[in-house]
């Protein structure tokens, strides 16, 4: 019997179905198929269970066709098939770009997508049909699926969700051909697992899998900012289901976790090819090799992800009664034990006058060098030098606007106005402020460079943004090989962090004080009172005097 029932104690409402029993073994063994429908209104939870008592329908045929050794494809697995097979032909493209000519027509000396060419008609079933049978046909041989019959609706619905995924797919190709090969389709539904695998799930918890984009839809929707925070938390749990499968959450148990904190241990920290390695490949490659592993602290911050997914599992959808990760005492062993650690000291994280002399004395430096296969414009000149003199973070300094540049009214002093906005974003609310310019950076022609680029444009209007690193994210990492490939600075230094630990030495050794030095870094005040008031630009530029002189020293100014 089918029923909405509210829990006497959270007065949280239910889909209670009883599970029949011929197909009961289908499901371990349960007599109901309970969820949560996670709302406290009446109105809103009948709603929900007509849904919810589909979807329970739909799993109840599945694995009767399965106990019966035929396995059946449901409409629900329609959107499904097609962005996996989507999901396969862009990988396909990316391993041999010639297979996307397959989705383009050419016209003459034009190309054009094919679906602009091929199919006249979008709304004649037959032409559709045409295109897409023998795409979905393969598609269902992959997954061991029998093909429905025309009559049956799933049939429709494949021809109809297999259309649109490669008229989608014939308008990328158009534009992988033109170059762009940063945008692609979004695939949700390629990830959701068909209905022959949900009858054998257990009916009370989604897979992981389903869970984290859960946990990812509601971090999006509270913080605009957090696409990197997700992107990692993706790449954990990825790692999860590659070492234990993607579980119902149910299924997961501490000792499960602690299984993954074990291979994690035991995870290379860098190395060739590593990311494209499932975890298992990964660990035998650093035992092959004597790689590097993991740290402590790099161990806990992936368990921490995976605790925020489960915890949501825990306490959001309520379909586990505890969080796992936490209550397993992982994260607070590995705290323990990093604490024993050595930690590496300020020292470590700096650079030396000598790598500074290094650095800014090589042939970038000196207009004899440029990456060979990237085209920065002058960032990779002028990012380095104000990280140097004003230690900001390479992502506040790569995202500048032009407009951001500035000299102050008052006192004639040139600064640079760190503030989020127009795309950009700061880490903390002391990262917005405003940093004296150098004389340095000015005698070197900074605002003859300024003056170069679109007022209304970025200060270095060739960096591209990163999906999740922000604009720094690419000439931060030619910055790193420059450094260690051209320059030769071998350091245990950062390659732009590190100069803003190197500013902060710097500041120290001229007896600069510490509050002005905070101010012009943008590290938060230390208690209530330093927070009060404003911090004088007047007194930050005079303070900047004493700052060592690092061009004059590399011989880039006399």
């Amino acid at each position: 019997m089918a029923s909405v029932w509210a829990h006497p104690k959270t007065g949280i409402y239910y889909c209670r179905i009883g599970i029949p029993e011929a197909i009961r073994s289908a499901f371990g063994g349960k007599r109901e198929w309970k969820v949560s429908l996670k709302t406290r209104d009446i109105s809103e939870a009948r709603y929900r269970f007509r849904s919810e008592s589909m979807r329970c329908e739909e799993a109840f045929k599945a694995a009767r066709e399965q106990l019966q050794g035929r396995p059946q494809v449901l409409p629900s697995d329609a959107p499904k098939l097609a962005d996996r097979w989507a999901q396969r032909v862009l990988s396909e493209w990316e391993a041999d770009h010639q297979t996307l000519t397959a989705f383009l027509a050419q016209i003459g000396d034009e190309v054009l997508p094919l679906d602009a060419v091929a199919v006249h008609d979008s709304s004649a079933f037959q032409e559709r049909e045409a295109v897409a049978l023998p795409l979905l046909r393969e598609e269902l041989q992959r997954h061991s699926l029998p093909q429905p019959e025309t009559a049956d609706p799933s049939y429709r619905a494949l021809i109809d969700e297999f259309f649109r995924s490669w008229c989608r797919l014939c308008s990328f190709a158009q534009r992988r051909q033109e170059g762009d090969w940063r945008s692609s389709p979004e695939l949700p539904a390629a990830a959701a697992p068909l209905a022959k695998d949900v009858a054998v799930a257990k009916a009370e918890a989604p897979r992981l899998s389903e869970v984290l984009e859960g946990w990812a839809a509601k971090k999006l929707s509270m913080d605009k900012t957090a696409d990197k925070t997700v992107s990692e938390c993706r790449a954990v749990v990825r790692r999860f289901i590659e070492l234990s499968g993607d579980l119902p959450v149910s299924q997961i148990s501490r000792a499960r976790c602690m299984d993954f904190c074990s291979a994690l241990l035991k995870m290379p920290a860098k190395g060739d090819g590593i990311r494209s390695l499932t975890l298992p490949q990964a660990i035998a490659k650093a035992e092959a090799e004597g790689l590097p592993t993991l740290s402590h602290a790099s161990v806990k911050k992936q368990l921490r992800f995976l605790s925020g997914v489960l915890g949501y599992a825990c306490k959001t959808l309520e379909v586990i009664p505890e969080e796992p990760v936490l209550a397993s005492g992982l994260i607070n062993d590995l705290v323990r034990v990093s604490r024993r650690q050595v930690r590496r000291t300020g020292e470590e994280k700096s650079y030396t006058r000598q790598d500074l002399r290094a650095m800014f004395s090589g042939p970038l430096f000196r207009g004899e060098w440029s990456p060979p296969r990237s085209d920065f414009g002058r960032a990779l000149y002028w990012v380095p030098l104000l990280l140097a003199y004003t230690g900001a973070r390479l992502g506040e300094v790569a995202q500048l606007l032009a407009s951001e540049v500035r000299c102050c009214p008052d006192t004639g002093v040139w600064f640079l106005d760190l503030r989020p906005g127009d795309d950009k974003s700061v880490k903390t609310g002391s990262s917005v402020r405003r940093v004296p310019l150098h004389d340095d950076l000015l005698a070197l022609g900074f605002l003859d460079y300024v003056q170069s680029v679109p007022a209304d444009g970025r200060l270095f209007p060739k960096l591209q943004p990163h999906k999740t690193n922000g604009y720094g994210y690419a000439v931060g990492k030619a910055w790193g090989e420059y450094l260690r490939e051209v320059a030769g600075v071998r350091s245990t230094a950062k390659p732009a962090h590190g100069l803003r630990h190197t500013f902060k030495t710097l500041c120290r050794e001229v007896g600069i004080e510490t509050a002005v030095s905070d101010w012009i870094t943008g590290h938060a005040a230390t208690n209530v009172g330093d927070s009060y008031g404003g911090n004088p630009l007047s007194r930050m530029a005079e303070e900047l005097k004493r700052f060592p002189s690092i061009a004059k020293d590399a011989g880039l100014l006399s």
